[in-house]
């Protein structure tokens, strides 16, 4: 990859305020793309709309910029109608290929199932029956070099089974989503958290599918507070209101990359110092990052 030509992008959930292990994120893949003196784009992944929270994506916006961190793209939206009818699109075009049925599994059903048993794959549904739309997968092993994480084998088989594409609510899937709007986006790294290096597999076969450019993937350690990851659901707190200079010595800190005392404590100062002197390495094969 020439280094000109890196896209990364940073794709936060507006369900809330950005919190400490958010900022890690955000700096990670900002950093890698300012290394590679690349792009740097923000998405807000708002595609279930059920959990988004009113304002929370200016919100997420605002704090970006205060930590010096600006999109140098347009912010997309999942919930924009031309993205709403980019993955109409790609699902029209796995139907016409026979890629996808119907599904009117419950939880309950499928209580106790690490992946999913295939039981309404050869049935006929009743389409007027809620249901869901899950895409036919079979015993396919996927290869993929992690930038962090090294070499690894994925089975979707193994891993989850056929999986939904669009909900029984009519919301589409993030699976299917995300990775049409890397392709969108011309994303050519998707940097992000272990926690979600499961899903690899089921996004490079919907890639394959639909024919769109691969990406190479770099998973970061998840941050970590008493043993426990740094998320929202956990109650982490939030960082509207925090020092940018003071927090984001502190992530580099973690992340092992020794940030000086600098003479002039500025974030701008902070951050060019960063990428000046970004060590991913420290990185390498880590799990999790202890706050």
């Amino acid at each position: 990859m020439n280094k000109n030509n890196y896209r990364g992008r940073f794709a936060p959930s507006p369900t809330g305020d950005l919190h400490f292990g958010s900022l890690v994120a955000a700096l990670i893949s900002y950093i890698q793309a300012k290394t590679h003196d690349g792009i740097w784009l923000l998405r807000i992944e708002d595609i279930d709309e059920t959990r988004t929270v009113a304002g929370a994506d200016q919100a997420i916006i605002k704090t970006l910029a205060n930590f010096g961190m600006h999109a140098d793209e347009p912010v997309m939206y999942q919930t924009n109608p031309e993205r709403q009818a980019a993955y109409q699109a790609a699902l029209d075009h796995l139907t016409q290929s026979g890629l996808t049925y119907p599904c009117v599994c419950t939880r309950t059903k499928l209580a106790g199932s690490e992946t999913y048993p295939g039981f309404c794959r050869d049935q006929i549904i009743d389409h007027s029956q809620p249901h869901s739309i899950r895409l036919a997968t079979g015993n396919e092993d996927y290869e993929f070099d992690d930038f962090w994480q090294g070499h690894q084998l994925q089975n979707i088989a193994k891993q989850s089974g056929d999986f939904n594409i669009k909900r029984k609510d009519g919301l589409f899937c993030y699976m299917l989503a995300v990775v049409i709007d890397d392709a969108s986006q011309g994303v050519t790294e998707v940097v992000r958290g272990i926690d979600i290096m499961d899903s690899t597999a089921r996004q490079m076969h919907l890639i394959k599918l639909l024919n769109l450019p691969q990406p190479s993937y770099a998973h970061f350690p998840i941050i970590t507070h008493n043993q426990l990851k740094l998320s929202k659901q956990n109650h982490a707190k939030a960082i509207s209101h925090e020092d940018p200079y003071t927090l984001t010595h502190l992530a580099l800190s973690l992340m092992g990359q020794e940030p000086p005392l600098l003479q002039q404590k500025t974030q701008s100062n902070l951050l060019n110092w960063a990428i000046e002197n970004w060590q991913p390495e420290k990185l390498n094969n880590l799990a999790k990052i202890n706050y």
